[in-house]
């Protein structure tokens, strides 16, 4: 079913990817509890095909933040790892993905996390 608002299409790839071992968000929490996946915008956000009164067309890019606990390198990597190919085999055809991004250690409050950028982008139109 296609996305009626910008915003349904995080949400569904949010639902797309509900079933991974993670805690999955379409916004970006303030605090995420970790293995966590974000859709957040990307850069661009929006692509502009065609605009009219009647349709509006564009290509959306979308970021899954992914991340997981940071204890040690070599386990938080190979869990990172498995996270990102089991969230990137959850998404639909529909979906074009481009790169995964180098992991880097981030700091949340006191806890610092693994973290790396799957990049992807869908084909939105609405017509009035």
């Amino acid at each position: 079913m296609p996305a009626s608002t910008i915003a349904d299409t995080r949400a569904a790839i949010k639902t797309a990817i509900a079933s991974v071992a993670a805690n999955v968000y379409d916004f970006v929490p303030e605090t995420p509890q970790v293995p966590f996946a974000a859709v957040i915008p990307g850069a661009p956000y929006w692509e502009f095909e065609t605009i009219s009164r009647s349709t509006f067309r564009a290509k959306l890019n979308f970021i899954i933040s992914v991340g997981v606990a940071y204890f040690s390198n070599s386990a938080s990597l190979g869990n990172l790892e498995e996270l990102t190919k089991s969230i990137v085999q959850a998404l639909p055809a529909a979906y074009e993905l481009s790169v995964v991004e180098s992991p880097v250690v981030t700091s949340l409050g006191t806890t610092n996390v693994l973290t790396a950028d799957i990049r992807l982008s869908i084909r939105y139109e609405q017509t009035n």
